[in-house]
């Protein structure tokens, strides 16, 4: 480790579930006025990069939750990193929607560094998750070494829009069942957000279902069917939207104005940004990665051909490796 992040510390927060079972159980749990779970894992002894800066992981969604997908690449060239489930997300504790907003997980990464005694990191953020690594990174410069952003999300409203959109196109008699016929943004949100219970789980449902179907290379050659669902699965997805909901209904909580300034504070820094899109991404097409590397004359784009929004595959995990690991040498 370098000066100033102890490994002793670095090594007594990583002292649960073991490399293989990581995602049974968090690292350790973090009250910040509600419970955060934390995993993290010091270098692997055994790697040349063992004294590398650690890395911040921040997993997609909103909604979603730190999986072993999203810290392959670190592991694989063993190096320290940490991370942990957003509010209101995986194994985190549930608060109320008036307390959650960006301000307030960049509050929570940066006190979770603070609690790990790391002062310096660099972070990987996918989707979502990269959106909040530049605002995070525009909060506070100083502590950032470096940024390798997969598949990057614009938080602007013809964006979210535009997704909304090619939701409908998926299976239009679907969307139509949840939704009415041309509904995007606020119309969509609220449905999830303040409709009955009923109509509340039906947009969950079809709102996973057709983004499940985006997530595929090509458009679906017959209606999409709705699968059987247990309880605690659908109170998943309706956890998951009703805050995917609660951000995408106030823009993210990153105006245009402050998102633009975010990019200036991030292209004036001395740290590094890569930039890894896959061309057959559907969630967040590759316009936004390459519109964004144009505002960053620091970062490099890697765009990949047969590539698509999901950090689960080999490839994927290989490419976003590959970047981690140029910065390294930076």
């Amino acid at each position: 480790m370098p000066d100033g992040i102890p490994l002793s510390r670095f090594n007594q927060a990583y002292s649960g579930p073991g490399r293989i079972g990581l995602w049974k159980e968090p690292s350790f749990i973090l009250d910040l006025g509600g419970n955060l779970a934390v995993w993290c894992e010091p270098s692997d002894p055994a790697s040349p990069h063992r004294s590398a800066t650690p890395w911040m992981v921040l997993h997609g969604g909103p909604g979603g939750r730190l999986s072993a997908a999203h810290v392959a690449p670190l592991r694989q060239l063993g190096l320290p990193w940490f991370g942990f489930d957003q509010r209101n997300s995986g194994l985190s504790e549930d608060i109320d929607f008036s307390a959650i907003d960006t301000q307030r997980f960049i509050d929570d990464a940066l006190q979770l560094a603070d609690h790990l005694c790391i002062d310096r990191f660099h972070i990987l953020g996918g989707s979502w998750g990269a959106t909040l690594a530049l605002a995070l990174a525009a909060h506070a410069p100083q502590r950032v070494a470096g940024l390798v952003l997969r598949a990057p999300f614009i938080p602007w409203v013809p964006r979210v829009d535009a997704f909304i959109g090619e939701l409908e196109q998926q299976d239009p008699a679907l969307f139509k069942r949840a939704f009415r016929p041309g509904a995007r943004g606020r119309s969509v949100f609220e449905s999830v957000l303040s409709g009955s219970t009923a109509e509340q789980v039906l947009a969950v449902r079809v709102w996973n279902a057709l983004e499940m179907g985006l997530l595929q290379w090509a458009r679906p050659s017959t209606a999409i069917h709705l699968p059987d669902l247990t309880p605690d699965q659908q109170d998943a997805l309706l956890r998951k939207y009703r805050l995917q909901a609660h951000f995408l209904m106030h823009g993210c909580f990153i105006s245009t104005e402050q998102w633009v300034r975010d990019v200036e504070i991030c292209a004036t820094a001395a740290w590094p940004v890569a930039i890894i899109q896959g061309q057959k991404d559907r969630i967040c097409p590759p316009g936004g990665a390459i519109f964004l590397s144009e505002m960053l004359p620091n970062s490099t784009l890697h765009l990949h051909a047969d590539l698509g929004h999901l950090p689960d595959s080999s490839t994927m995990v290989q490419a976003v490796s590959q970047a981690v690991f140029q910065l390294l040498d930076v």
